[in-house]
């Protein structure tokens, strides 16, 4: 037997990690790594954050727990993560599990092979699983049909852990349609392409030309509203505008869906802020969307109606019912914070100091590693998500405003030698709160900045360019995309599962451990406008730090000596 086979007896395929476990914990067990996959069974234990026994062993929910592991809840490096992870799942395919391996190392055949080669490196990379696939079962590319893709969307549904199979499965039909096109002799396979069941929105084209028109002007006129006006609504951002977009776009198509108004009959903002049609429409969502849970996207909905109607309709009676609503469906999300569950669930490994330490080393590691690596673009960009990862430790920005700085606008230096100081400021215009936001950078991030300006930023981009993180052309970079390549940095070099906004709270959580009563600090650190903001979303965080102030005051009470008492003569 070779050592990377793992003996297991007749047995039936055991339905929790528990019942793999228990073979591996009997001492008869001949396996010559038998120690390693236990300790990797409880390292996952650990990362998922559940015992053994509530851990099923079947595919779709044990994906669903995978996507939530976190190494640094189980106190190990993402290295080792990765090895423990590979082990455990090895022994559940050979216990009978039906698991597809993390990389795929069959051959494919000739005939298909010869066709990848023809596509871009890329592509081929991403539909060369697909083409071993096919030649298991025995597809070649003259003979393919429509059913084969559905048997390797079978196939990852079935036995992948990727988080999101559909995903997978929606990038491989869409890398197969463009080759369609571009690649000469490609097999022609008539079918669509799959939709992304989140995206369920008609086209504006669909609706009544009326309607589109007055969703247009109520837009404009709250990016530019009338300062005359006896009721002025608050300006908002061009972001904030495209957003709402979006939603009375999402709002349309669920009322129509819903089959209580037909499409003919949506022609203006009327119509969709009847109090009536509201509640049709969040009943569609909820329980055609939202799998029949009441989400906080109901409530923004449902308070974008209300502004409508207050707003642009001027009928506030209308808004006072739909305020009604708005309360119900408050009280149904129990939302007594700002912070969603999630957002807290991925703070609690920073209760841990061991991982704040790690995080804070991060970018210092991040540098020295790349004054010893190869002076390439790809070592560069890893300088760049270090230096940005220290700059949000001390500053914790807004996505928007991090892509957005400027060399000279928002980095502004003054002194020479010891009392060089670098501040960053953001004018009212660039601010989420229309105010001006100055701060001073730590010495630390300074030092990372000036090593990113000099050495590293050529590498990254070549052209004149005022922006501080620009991309290769010099241009804005993306926020959504940086936003998750940095969290797949941090991810990868601590275990931490991080995302851009995070880094915020986490500022937060750190600062009120420190001065439970610091609220308006924090405040001023995030740029809030409110302390009511503040209040809302991190009243909590002073909770647990007051009582262990109040124990070691205790303490401190119980240690100190008695008076005397003065005995009577």
């Amino acid at each position: 037997m070779s050592q990377l086979e793992i003996p297991f007896p007749e047995l039936s395929t055991p339905a929790t990690l528990a019942e793999a476990y228990a073979f591996y914990h009997d001492a008869n067990s001949d396996h010559p790594h038998r120690s390693g996959i236990r300790s990797a069974f409880k390292a996952m234990s650990r990362a998922i954050g559940l015992p053994l026994d509530q851990i099923p062993a079947d595919v779709v929910r044990l994906r669903a727990l995978l996507a939530t592991a976190s190494p640094a809840r189980a106190g190990v490096k993402p290295m080792s993560w990765k090895s423990m992870k590979c082990l455990a799942l090895r022994a559940l395919r050979e216990a009978g599990v039906e698991l597809a391996s993390g990389r795929d190392t069959s051959e494919m055949s000739p005939a298909w092979r010869a066709l990848i080669d023809r596509a871009e490196t890329r592509v081929g990379i991403g539909l060369g699983r697909f083409a071993k696939f096919l030649t298991r079962i025995g597809v070649e590319p003259d003979a393919i049909t429509a059913d084969a893709f559905a048997a390797w969307r079978g196939e990852l549904l079935d036995t992948s852990l990727r988080a999101n199979p559909e995903t997978s499965y929606r990038q491989m039909v869409r890398l197969w349609k463009a080759c369609e096109h571009k690649v000469p002799g490609w097999p022609q396979v008539p079918m669509e392409s799959p939709e992304d069941p989140r995206r369920f929105s008609l086209a504006w084209d669909a609706f009544p030309k009326t309607l589109r028109v007055e969703v247009d002007a109520f837009l404009f006129s709250r990016l530019h509203p009338d300062p005359l006006s006896p009721d002025p609504a608050p300006k908002v951002r061009p972001a904030t505008s495209k957003t709402r977009e979006k939603n009375l776009r999402a709002f349309a198509t669920a009322l129509v869906l819903s089959g209580e108004v037909p499409i003919d009959e949506v022609r203006q903002l009327a119509v969709l802020t009847q109090p009536v049609n509201i509640r049709m429409a969040l009943g569609y969502l909820r329980n055609e969307r939202f799998g029949k849970e009441v989400r906080p996207q109901l409530l923004n909905h449902a308070e974008l109606m209300k502004t409508i109607a207050r707003h642009w309709e001027k009928d506030l009676p209308k808004a006072e019912q739909i305020g009604l609503l708005i309360k119900s469906l408050k009280g149904a999300l129990g939302q007594a914070s700002g912070m969603t569950d999630k957002n807290r669930a991925r703070l609690v490994p920073f209760d841990d100091q061991d991982n704040v330490k790690r995080l804070l080393e991060l970018p210092q590691r991040t540098l020295k590693r790349a004054a010893d690596a190869p002076r390439s673009h790809l070592t560069a960009v890893r300088v760049m998500y270090a230096t940005q990862v220290a700059l949000l430790m001390a500053v914790p920005l807004r996505a928007k405003n991090l892509t957005g700085l400027k060399l000279g606008e928002n980095l502004i230096e003054s002194g020479k030698g010891k009392t060089r100081q670098v501040r960053l400021f953001l004018s009212r215009e660039e601010t989420k709160t229309h105010s001006d936001f100055t701060a001073v950078l730590p010495a630390r991030v300074v030092t990372l900045l000036d090593a990113w300006q000099e050495d590293w930023r050529p590498l990254v981009s070549n052209q004149a360019s005022p922006y501080l993180f620009p991309n290769a052309s010099g241009l804005l970079r993306s926020q959504g995309s940086l936003s998750s390549k940095i969290c797949r940095f941090v991810e990868r070099e601590t275990g931490l599962k991080m995302h851009l906004h995070l880094f915020r709270h986490l500022a937060a959580k750190l600062y009120l451990r420190f001065d439970p009563g610091g609220l308006e600090t924090v405040r001023q650190l995030l740029g809030h406008k409110s302390i009511k903001t503040t209040l809302k979303a991190y009243a909590d965080f002073q909770t647990e730090p007051a009582f262990i102030r109040l124990e070691e005051a205790l303490l401190d009470l119980y240690a100190a000596p008695r008076p005397k008492r003065k005995t009577s003569r």
